[in-house]
């Protein structure tokens, strides 16, 4: 599987925060499994009727792990359903019988994964590992306002490492919620 063109991430919002109260995994979390390594990825041609899906395990960069089911629409990853994943790493490699149904629509493969596990009726023993190098994780501007000498003294360290200072302040941050989280994130 080729993933070298994907380069984003297409979410429908409305539709996704209906999975967070249900299952309790947020956009960003959806994203991390994308950049974390070992993603296992398995592609489904017969249960949809619109559109080829993939089915990935993963984890997120706090070692959560989850099952994934997406599409590729043009350049980006758009993704239907998400949860955790129910039983063990090894349990999913084992060979399953039961047959995933046609889905219409998406609607209809959301409500199937939210009370079926993928253990149960995919063969992750015939999936493989994938990897997305072009992609990039959904930004988002914000606005925040800083005392002047903090963000002079900012760009000093900036001129010195030559990169922009907002570039270093995104580093800081990093390195800072590493930090208090206690260890390195997923890569």
């Amino acid at each position: 599987m080729d993933f070298s063109n994907i380069v984003g991430f297409d979410w429908d919002e409305n539709k996704f925060y209906k999975n967070i109260g249900k299952h309790n995994v947020f956009a960003t979390e959806a994203e991390q499994l994308f950049f974390n390594h070992p993603l296992v990825v398995k592609r489904e041609l017969k249960h949809s009727r619109i559109e080829e899906r993939f089915y990935a395990l993963g984890q997120t960069n706090h070692d959560r792990l989850l099952f994934i089911v997406f599409i590729i629409r043009s350049d980006k990853i758009r993704v239907v359903s998400v949860r955790e994943m129910k039983k063990g790493r090894r349990e999913y490699m084992k060979s399953r019988k039961k047959e995933i149904p046609e889905f219409n629509n998406e609607k209809e493969e959301r409500k199937f994964w939210e009370d079926h596990d993928s253990a149960d009726f995919l063969k992750w023993d015939e999936a493989q590992i994938a990897r997305f190098p072009e992609l990039k994780p959904t930004t988002k501007s914000i606005s925040i306002r800083l005392p002047q000498d903090l963000i002079d003294d900012l760009k000093i360290l900036a001129h010195r490492r030559d990169i922009p200072y907002q570039s270093l302040l995104k580093v800081f941050l990093a390195e800072k919620i590493e930090d208090e989280f206690g260890k390195k994130r997923g890569g």
